[in-house]
């Protein structure tokens, strides 16, 4: 427009599109937060229904059951057993492959084996996305106001505030503080020598059944709360 001295293509193209990418990225986040709240209430559902069916085992065998404490990923672990067999066959590739192979058996699918982890990478995948759309979205929000659509730029600014709100603000719920730091070893100033050998020793017989109920936990991912996004003037 400006090479060229062609103001007109302001009105007929760069107009037009900038209120066209308003509506595509509001449609957008707001078909994120709907898919995340689905899959962040069917994770907790999930959840529910393995805790009841592990407590329900430790009333039929007793808490002395030697199967009571394998049973605590109930669903993944019976329900999984019949992939061992593909495991052995996997052993020998990379780790990447391996990983690769491990996630083609979580399905969303209602009642598979791995529902929960296969939620918990959805809802780590959805949070990435938007997460990094804070730069685009900040490009986007200074154009608009630049030609005058502040309303447009408004909404704009508070789905995406919104949104992140929301993903943030379930990440202690998708992954718990106990999940987060089962292997961590207990260290600090009050620690003493015994403490943090029986705390180490203890992380050390987790580690085996961890490996064996959970093949593949997705970590929490880290939202980039330092970038920089909102235009202070749409508050």
């Amino acid at each position: 427009i400006y090479m060229h001295n062609r103001q007109d293509i302001t009105e007929t193209n760069l107009k037009p599109a900038l209120l066209e990418a308003v509506n595509s990225q509001t449609g957008f986040l707001e078909a994120q937060v709907a898919t995340f709240t689905r899959h962040r209430s069917r994770l907790a559902v999930v959840r529910e229904q393995k805790e009841k069916a592990r407590l329900d085992m430790l009333d039929e065998e007793g808490p002395d059951c030697p199967d009571a404490e394998l049973y605590s990923e109930a669903s993944s672990v019976m329900t999984a057993s019949k992939y061992s067999q593909s495991n052995s066959r996997i052993s020998s590739r990379s780790s990447k492959n391996r990983r690769k192979a491990e996630r083609k058996k979580l399905s969303l699918k209602e009642g598979s084996p791995m529902e929960d982890r296969a939620l918990m990478h959805a809802l780590s995948e959805i949070i990435s996305t938007v997460d990094k759309m804070r730069e685009e979205i900040h490009s986007l929000l200074k154009s608009l106001v630049l030609f005058q659509f502040d309303k447009q730029a408004e909404k704009l600014q508070l789905v995406y505030e919104e949104a992140l709100q929301t993903m943030e603000g379930a990440v202690p719920e998708v992954w718990p503080e106990a999940l987060l730091n089962s292997n961590t070893p207990v260290t600090g100033p009050n620690s003493t020598a015994n403490s943090i050998m029986a705390s180490f020793q203890q992380q050390q017989q987790q580690k085996p059944a961890a490996s064996q109920l959970d093949p593949e936990i997705p970590t929490a991912p880290k939202m980039k709360n330092g970038v920089k996004w909102k235009l202070t003037i749409l508050k």
